[in-house]
């Protein structure tokens, strides 16, 4: 139920089978890793289309929302890596991969496998 620019829309998720399919908005420049990869400039690619600093700065801003908005709905993503955030066709950065987020109301404290509790008030979104 996240409404933001900067999330990444879900639309449902079919579970009824063996392995579950979760349907979200297209992204068409696929997760940020790849995308920062082929955009590099390098001997692979030295004629290639970079990205400006602008750009890169944008990107992080995009991200950067996203888990400000994630944060101030009491969610904890717990997993924020390149790959795990998507780029649509106007180069807008979204946070994807909610496979290990938690809303920390269920608790104000979160249990590591096994090990201590931590108390998530004090923990880096």
């Amino acid at each position: 139920q996240f409404q933001c620019h900067h999330v990444i829309q879900l639309y449902g998720i079919c579970s009824r089978i063996r392995s579950p399919y979760v349907v979200m908005k297209l992204m068409e420049n696929g997760d940020l890793k790849n995308y920062l990869y082929c955009h590099r400039q390098c001997k692979i690619n030295p004629n290639g289309a970079t990205l400006s600093e602008s750009a890169m700065i944008q990107l992080a801003l995009d991200i950067a929302d996203g888990m400000y908005y994630l944060s101030d709905q009491k969610f904890v993503h717990r997993d924020l890596a390149a790959r795990n955030c998507l780029v649509n066709e106007n180069h807008v950065c979204k946070v994807g991969d909610f496979g290990l987020a938690r809303d920390i109301y269920e608790t104000d404290y979160y249990r590591r496998c096994g090990r201590s509790f931590l108390p998530i008030r004090w923990m880096a979104p």
